[in-house]
């Protein structure tokens, strides 16, 4: 049986004010104005909440935890900020402050797309799937065209098994975002998920490559989902692609060599058994093994 790679935890974190990428030296900088705001009004919630962006977006999360804490002492009623404390603690792992900053953030503007979108966040890192999907479907209602909140609801919708709400989510994330590549390649995941779909699985599989052709994920699914499907001289290829991507994919090169064996050319088998014992002797044992079954 082929194991498929999954894309089931891409769970991303929106700001009110989503900050453009910039390098490091940039950040420090950015902190640094921030810091010196503060020094001229120290009561300025929107210098605290600020210097929150800056260090979350740096990765100091710890940092911006203290600096929207303060934003809120200064404005208790500051929706944006518990809605970006929420999302700081939750990449701290910290899920159950995490959940009560953005239930806080809607308690004072109950039609806030992006603190229910970070509440589902939220309740995804503590494995509370069901209220993740009801959290997401909130910020669909109020924002339809939100594509990250339907991408993560089907998400969630596969983490709860519902396969077929996770792949209708995934087509409305591609229909507002057509080159979507992450929900085009979890369609696929849905689709080989449900048990079926292998010709529609394929299809979204190669629609991910188009977008990024150096997808190695998406080319290794691709591989599985021909395989499943009997087209093995396809498979070969994808294998062969995400290889050429990823040259220490012992998955690909277990795959690759296991379908070699299965067509009954040996010699390309042992040359895939050969490498995959310098990435994964126990699995190349494996592969060994059924070369010679």
């Amino acid at each position: 049986m082929r194991k498929y790679l999954l894309h089931v935890l891409i769970i991303s974190f929106v700001f009110f004010l989503t900050p453009t990428r910039q390098a490091a030296s940039d950040w420090e900088e950015e902190i640094e104005a921030c810091k010196q705001a503060i020094r001229i009004d120290p009561f300025s919630a929107l210098a605290n909440y600020n210097l929150g962006n800056a260090c979350f977006s740096s990765g100091m999360y710890k940092e911006a935890i203290k600096a929207y804490k303060q934003a809120i002492r200064i404005s208790p009623d500051y929706a944006k900020a518990h809605s970006n404390l929420g999302a700081a603690y939750d990449s701290s792992g910290i899920y159950k402050e995490a959940i009560e900053a953005c239930k806080q953030a809607i308690r004072i503007n109950s039609d806030y797309a992006l603190a229910h979108y970070n509440l589902g966040n939220a309740h995804f890192g503590s494995g509370m799937y069901k209220e993740s999907i009801e959290a997401y479907k909130q910020a669909i209602r109020i924002t339809p065209d939100y594509a990250k909140a339907h991408y993560n609801l089907g998400v969630a919708y596969g983490k709860s098994g519902m396969y077929k709400e996770s792949i209708e989510a995934y087509k409305q994330a591609i229909r507002i975002t057509p080159d979507y590549a992450k929900a085009h390649f979890n369609l696929g995941n849905a689709y080989v998920s449900s048990g079926m779909y292998y010709k529609e699985a394929i299809e979204s599989y190669k629609q991910a490559i188009r977008i990024i052709p150096d997808y190695a994920l998406a080319h290794y699914n691709l591989g599985n989902a021909y395989d499943s499907s009997g087209m093995y001289k396809e498979a070969i290829e994808s294998y062969k692609q995400a290889i050429r991507t990823n040259p220490d994919d012992a998955d690909a090169h277990y795959n690759l060599g296991l379908t070699y064996a299965f067509l009954n050319d040996r010699g390309s088998a042992l040359e895939h058994c050969k490498i995959l014992k310098g990435l994964d002797s126990e699995r190349a044992n494996e592969l060994h093994n059924m070369i010679y079954k």
